[in-house]
């Protein structure tokens, strides 16, 4: 399965403008992760605190692969420089 960069993001305004922190994380589960175990969460309240509710979080996948899936090896000749079907024919 491929997998995909994934940013963790907290929006916050400041006087309308917005501001923006990002974590990146390289897979969109690892994310999750991170904010289901509220890794951001001091922060957050933090902003919270200062700036008001205008605030959230979450994550978003991007387009940048972080893993590719495993391709399996093809199989080995038994004789060298010969496939296996050269060595059926002969």
């Amino acid at each position: 399965m491929i997998e995909f960069f994934t940013a963790l993001i907290l929006i916050y305004h400041i006087h309308g403008e917005p501001q923006l922190v990002s974590v990146f994380y390289d897979t969109e589960d690892r994310c999750q992760e991170a904010m289901d175990r509220g890794v951001m969460m001091p922060l957050y309240n933090q902003l919270y605190d200062l700036y008001g509710n205008d605030i959230m979080m979450y994550c978003r996948v991007t387009e940048e692969v972080s893993q590719y899936p495993i391709k399996p090896k093809l199989k080995p000749s038994t004789k060298l420089g010969t496939s296996l079907t050269e060595e059926e024919n002969n």
